[in-house]
């Protein structure tokens, strides 16, 4: 007979990348412990400026955009702990 165990979440390492302008001032990528339950977008970025210089200038110029687990979001979504986030300022190419 097989039993399942209902453990306790677990809070999670979550990625986050940071490309263009945003990741010239930033680094290009950062490991962020975040609660098993997740944040907000908000809350992420409270964070991320709690433990990295310039994060909150950075994150929030005109045009910066973020992505969660590969989609583009907006407003204030929920991000699970163990997703990977991006960061990114607008790009031009040719």
């Amino acid at each position: 007979m097989l039993q399942t165990l209902n453990a306790a979440p677990q809070a999670a390492n979550t990625t986050v990348l940071f490309f263009g302008a945003v990741g010239d001032q930033l680094g290009r990528s950062h490991r962020l412990h975040l609660p098993p339950g997740g944040v907000s977008a908000s809350e992420l970025r409270r964070l991320l400026s709690a433990q990295l210089p310039q994060a909150e200038a950075a994150l929030t110029a005109p045009g910066v955009r973020m992505a969660v687990d590969k989609v583009l979001t907006a407003g204030d979504v929920h991000v699970q702990a163990g997703a990977e986030v991006a960061f990114f300022s607008a790009f031009s190419g040719g």
